[in-house]
């Protein structure tokens, strides 16, 4: 009976040895903004083989050199136990998984959603010229993803092959929908582009990404990868208000669901990324069959998660909606929960 035990343990080990061999390795395509955590928690369901990946790939100094472009190898994770009761063996094995289970905020998202303010970021550089691939000039004025444009910087300003951008664009006014007080510009990001060509006083870069058009004179400024956002969980104590003034998307009337729109409340009213607001709709006074008065309660119909803030305003994105009577420039939205 115990040789029996021992050959079915053996059997167990190689059987598992020859699965593990099999399996292969999963490669993933390094894209803008991701970091390890994430793709740990996107592979396995969980932020902490984040270490797991970074052993993977001999060539990865650290956690801040992945690059946009370059293959990262995914391993799969396993582990043994041996019992010491009957020299049994058991195998656990964990693998990748295809998706997490866990919702995440697109990382382009989060670096595209712009702000307003009076103060934009210091421009590096800026556009001079569009579609510089064509050999014929079209009659369109700005450069889509896949188009190259031309930067008024160059080798003599340090610019290297390979270097990533953020182009912002200069958009119109913004007026407090009470008050009517000016609350600055809405500075739009446009898109994300990378050096390819230089030369002492310009370069070339492919426009890898875009959002709205990208036209001449849009200025940048170095890529930076953004920090998650932790999604609150935790109940509001007060109900701070705040209003929407102002649309990422320049030709909207009105905002639909995953749109991002810009408030008037930022970080000096104490908020955060992850804090989350609510468009309710107001209850109703009815008379009663009964007789007397009664108030439905407030149904909240839109929720919105703040994204980015800066000293006086924020951007949020419309996680859910569920009324047709979609969220517009005026309107008023309460806090719901807000970070520790």
């Amino acid at each position: 009976m115990r040789s029996l035990t021992v050959t079915l343990s053996i059997s167990i080990v190689l059987l598992a040895s020859v699965f593990m061999t099999a399996m292969a390795d999963r490669m993933h395509q390094v894209t803008y903004g991701d970091t390890l955590w994430d793709l740990s928690i996107r592979y396995y369901n969980t932020p902490f083989h984040w270490e797991d990946i970074l052993q993977a790939n001999e060539s990865l100094e650290g956690v801040e050199y992945l690059r946009p472009g370059s293959e990262l190898i995914i391993p799969d994770i396993y582990s043994t136990t041996v019992s010491t009761s009957g020299g049994n063996t058991s195998v656990e094995m964990y693998t990748t998984s295809l998706t997490s289970s866990r919702s995440l905020l697109s990382r382009l998202l989060l670096e595209t959603t712009g702000m307003v303010t009076d103060n934009p970021p210091a421009p590096v550089c800026f556009i001079v010229e569009t579609n510089v691939d064509e050999t014929v000039r079209y009659t369109s004025e700005f450069s889509v993803q896949g188009d190259m444009i031309a930067m008024d910087i160059g080798q003599n300003q340090g610019v290297e092959i390979d270097r990533v951008y953020k182009i912002y664009n200069i958009g119109e006014e913004v007026r407090h929908p009470e008050t009517g007080e000016k609350l600055g510009k809405v500075i739009r990001v446009a898109g994300v582009c990378r050096v390819i060509r230089t030369s002492p006083t310009a370069s070339i870069a492919l426009l890898e990404h875009s959002y709205i058009p990208v036209i001449e004179g849009d200025f940048l400024v170095p890529y930076t990868s953004t920090a998650p956002v932790e999604v609150s969980s935790n109940g509001v104590v007060s109900g701070m208000d705040a209003w929407i003034i102002a649309f990422q998307d320049p030709d909207s009337q009105r905002a639909y669901a995953f749109d991002t729109v810009f408030l008037d409340r930022g970080s000096e009213d104490g908020l955060q990324s992850g804090d989350i607001f609510y468009m309710h709709k107001y209850g109703q006074l009815f008379d009663s069959p009964s007789g007397g008065n009664v108030v439905t309660p407030n149904i909240p119909v839109s929720k919105l998660i703040i994204l980015s803030t800066s000293l006086e305003n924020s951007a949020a994105m419309i996680f859910s909606s569920s009324s047709i009577d979609l969220i517009e420039i005026g309107d008023r939205i309460e806090l719901a929960r807000e970070q520790q």
